[in-house]
């Protein structure tokens, strides 16, 4: 322990080189200049460096928030309650996460005291407060990529002005931190004013800036605006269709079997099963992928939820890195109230809507982020229309004359069972699983096969029932492999309709695992009438499948979309242009879109 004449000194030092002026340095240094014990030393310096950062980093968050959010486009009063509120929400966890980091560079520091003759305490302090900061800047910037995308200019700018300022803040406070520990345990006081020193500041900033604006720059999309009209060469007939909640044993399985004699013909054809990787991301996220061809977060489609926290009147549906606090503690906790929601914010058009630019019609059933259905020639089901259409709900069927039809088709599915999944489980659970999963995906099935009939230039159809019957099945391993075929071959059939006329060019049939499992692959059948490929590669990319579609229906290629998979022969575009600009939705209307999400919870995925 110090003695009263070393801290007396020390104090002195300190003093004639002005670290005691400063109202901040001061609240920091005094627990170098008493004479305590180590250990409560270090646990009283790591509980202000906590509530300093706290306080700091808490306030740009809930800034950022609000900013991301609109909520200070609320009245001035509101957007007042809800950053102050958003702030008490993020202090707590902020000022015990940053407390916890900087113990362990406490520890790192007090090692390399221990193992080495250091004799520039404020040099030591400084190099481990500037790599802290690199680390949480690098990190913020990594986990807000999402976020970023998404952002307007104002925020982007605001990003990219907040945050190497929070970040030259950050480095300040721990190098002010580690010093008093440095002093404290090497009982020496440092020999001039190292981070007061101008150009160093300068330094910590413009590096910070430097390292900020790159992925601001990246993360904002050109705003390339829509083409009224797209050279187009002679196309062909497409069909999509994505399947998910299937592992890729269980397709190689049963191909190979024979059991789905459609998808099998078309691979004897010269058709191609190719491999993808698969990421862990919302269902929407990754299915906008292969609509679009413009990976996650590019096309908008980014989230399914919002959150509420107590306080708040404005929901967060961009929440960024935070999202993990919100849902795995602020709602067990009861802090924040779970608000389910897939933002339909597209910002690229799927390959129905560049089909449709023609006049020619498009078929669109059930996928993600269609909701609500947007007028297309042809017909658009959007997704969840299946209990949409049970509450009245506008926006399930575009256009709206098409409604009655497919609302009947509706009521029909309702009477469909399954013998498997009765014998199963148990009645009560077999009435959930057909009412959340296989009736919809017999509804959609049906209302894609009579549109068929009126030959769309485009037609792409989404069954997700496998995933929803897979969460929470407990009919054992058996029965559901029986359900995986049982659904595979409706889907097969389907198929085998569509491609009766012979007058459909290109199929893409993308099969999925789904929340199955979550890493690993996916399966995607491309076959051409033209031809494949029997060299070429075997993987491919979700993004690709939309490229080599538009591709096949004689559009140009787009500059922000990746080629066409190598396994297919595929026709030269007509055009390269820049990209395809973005569409403007229509929102739907407050009642219906809280419709909208009960049914999202309905389908299990909430």
């Amino acid at each position: 322990m110090a003695t009263h004449g070393d801290l007396d000194s020390v104090r002195s030092e300190l003093r004639r080189l002005g670290y005691l002026d400063h109202g901040f340095e001061r609240f920091l240094l005094q627990d170098a200049l008493r004479p305590r014990r180590p250990l409560p030393t270090l646990l009283r310096l790591t509980a202000k460096v906590g509530l300093l950062a706290g306080l700091a980093l808490a306030f740009a968050l809930a800034l950022a928030l609000a900013v991301a959010n609109g909520n200070l486009n609320a009245p001035p009063l509101q957007a007042f309650q809800d950053l102050a509120a958003l702030f008490l929400h993020l202090f707590p966890p902020i000022a015990a996460a940053v407390a916890a980091m900087f113990l362990a560079l406490c520890g790192l520091v007090l090692l390399t005291i221990r193992l080495y003759h250091v004799r520039r305490v404020e040099a030591l302090s400084l190099a481990a407060a500037v790599a802290a900061g690199a680390a949480g800047l690098l990190l913020a910037l990594g986990s807000a990529r999402g976020l970023l995308a998404e952002s307007g200019v104002p925020q982007l700018l605001l990003f990219a002005v907040a945050a190497p300022v929070a970040i030259y803040a950050l480095v300040k406070l721990v190098y002010h931190g580690l010093l008093t520990l440095t002093i404290r345990f090497t009982e020496a006081a440092p020999p001039g004013r190292l981070f007061s020193r101008r150009w160093i500041s300068l330094a910590i900033l413009a590096a910070a800036f430097l390292l900020t604006l790159p992925p601001v720059l990246a993360a904002r999309r050109g705003g390339i605006p829509a083409a009224q009209s797209l050279p187009t060469g002679p196309g062909e007939r497409v069909v999509l269709v994505g399947i998910d909640g299937v592992l890729p044993e269980e397709v190689d399985y049963l191909l190979r079997r024979g059991d789905l004699p459609a998808l099998g013909g078309l691979v004897r054809q010269g058709g191609r099963v190719l491999r993808y990787r698969r990421e862990v991301e919302p269902p929407a996220s990754f299915w906008t992928e292969v609509a679009t061809g413009l990976p996650s977060p590019e096309h908008g489609v980014v989230a399914l939820d919002s959150f509420l926290p107590l306080g708040v009147r404005t929901p967060l549906a961009r929440s960024g890195p935070l999202r993990s606090w919100w849902s795995r503690v602020g709602v067990p906790l009861g802090l924040a109230e779970y608000r389910p929601v897939l933002a339909n914010r597209r910002r690229a058009f799927t390959v129905w809507e560049l089909a449709s630019r023609g006049g020619e019609p498009v078929l669109a059933v059930n996928w993600w982020a269609t909701f609500p259905a947007e007028t297309l020639p042809g017909l658009v089901v959007a997704h969840g229309a299946y209990q949409l259409l049970a509450e009245g709900a506008q926006g399930a069927v575009a256009p709206e004359a098409e409604r009655p039809w497919v609302t009947a088709e509706a009521r029909a599915a309702r009477a469909e069972s399954r013998p498997v999944v009765a014998a199963a489980l148990s009645p009560a659970a077999a009435e959930s699983m057909l009412s959340r999963a296989l009736r919809p995906d017999q509804f959609y099935r049906e209302v894609f096969a009579r549109r068929l009939k009126e030959k769309p230039r485009a037609a792409a159809l989404y069954l997700p029932g496998l995933d929803i019957a897979a969460d929470g099945w407990h009919g054992g391993d058996v029965a559901f492999a029986d359900l995986v075929r049982s659904e595979l071959a409706a889907a097969d059939r389907l198929l085998a309709r569509a491609l009766a006329p012979g007058e459909v060019g290109t199929v893409a049939v993308v099969l999925d695992p789904g929340r199955r499992r979550e890493r690993g692959e996916g399966r995607v059948l491309l076959w051409r009438r033209s031809g494949c490929a029997a060299a070429a590669g075997r993987d491919t990319t979700p993004e690709a499948v939309a490229s080599g579609l538009v591709r096949a229906l004689g559009l140009p290629q787009s500059a922000e979309l990746p080629p066409p998979p190598r396994a297919c022969n595929w026709p030269d575009a007509p055009a390269e242009v820049e990209g395809y600009g973005e569409p403007h939705r229509r929102q739907p209307p407050q009642a219906e879109g809280g419709e909208y999400l009960e049914n999202l919870r309905s389908l299990g995925y909430l």
